[in-house]
Order: C-alpha cells, then sequence, then structure tokens
C-alpha cells in the first residue's frame, strides 16, 4: 500500500468507515483507530472546544438579575410594610409572594423571542447567515449566534 500524503485526506486510495464501493473489488487494511482516525481527531476537537456566552446572553442574563432585584427588593419592603401595620403575618407573606410575581414579566420569552427572530430576518435580508437561533436553559431565552457576514460596498 502506498502513502501519497502525510494529511490522510489528501491521501489517493483511502476510504472511511462505512464507505460504500458500487463496483469492483478491492483489499482493506485498517491503519487507524478510535481517536487516532480523521473523524476521531474531529471529534475531539468538536468536543473541546468551550463556547462562552455570546453578549447579547450576558445582557439578558444581566436584566434578568435586574428584574429579578427590584422584584424581590419590593416585595421585601411591602412585607415589612404589611407588618409594620399589623397585617397578619400569613397575609403580609401572600402580599410579598404575590408583588414578586407580579414584577416578573410574563411576556418576556415571547418578547425576546420575536425580536431576536425579526432581527435575524432583517439581517438575512441584508445577506447576513444568521447560524443559530438556539433556546438557553436557563431561562429559555433564544439567542442568536451570527457568522459569515457578507458587506457589499
Amino acid at each position: 500500500m502506498e502513502c501519497t500524503d502525510d494529511n490522510p485526506i489528501e491521501t489517493q486510495n483511502l476510504a472511511f468507515f462505512s464507505t460504500n464501493v458500487v463496483e469492483g473489488q478491492g483489499v482493506g487494511m485498517v491503519v487507524a483507530c478510535g481517536d487516532h482516525t480523521v473523524m476521531g481527531r474531529i471529534a475531539g476537537l468538536a468536543s473541546g472546544v468551550e463556547s462562552g456566552d455570546s453578549p447579547i446572553a450576558q445582557e439578558i442574563e444581566h436584566f434578568i438579575h435586574i428584574i429579578t432585584a427590584v422584584a424581590v427588593v419590593l416585595g421585601v419592603t411591602f412585607f415589612i410594610l404589611a407588618l409594620v401595620l399589623n397585617y397578619k403575618f400569613v397575609d403580609a407573606v401572600v402580599f410579598l409572594i404575590g408583588i414578586i410575581v407580579a414584577n416578573v414579566p410574563e411576556g418576556l420569552l415571547a418578547t425576546v423571542t420575536v425580536c431576536l427572530t425579526l432581527t435575524a430576518k432583517r439581517m438575512a435580508a441584508k445577506n447576513c447567515l444568521v447560524k443559530n437561533l438556539e433556546a438557553r436553559q436557563p431561562y429559555s431565552l433564544p439567542l442568536i449566534s451570527f457568522c459569515a457576514a457578507r458587506f457589499s460596498f
């Protein structure tokens, strides 16, 4: 067997796993297995890449922290005020929970989703490829990663 190039992808007469032969005959020889194969190296490179939060993910997280802090501060303030005004403890706790829940916008998910989708469509109209629109698990908010922007002047 002759190796025509050090790069396995560039060499001649090399077949990868599950390659189909349409006609003829031949003899195969295993030259690498597991992590030492081309596919194994690609899988190793792909699994080693850590993607940090995008700037928009950081902004949404910051916004959610602000909303949460405001809701909790208002809830605790009104809880203390209810206790000072001699409300029953249970009524004050119900008031606390009600204030916190009322300050968290229920439409936040839908609003962010629609805004990001419209932005992605506008960017696509200007020949900017939107790579993916994925939902982030902790907040279930969609994020858009942009790549391969093409501009014409």
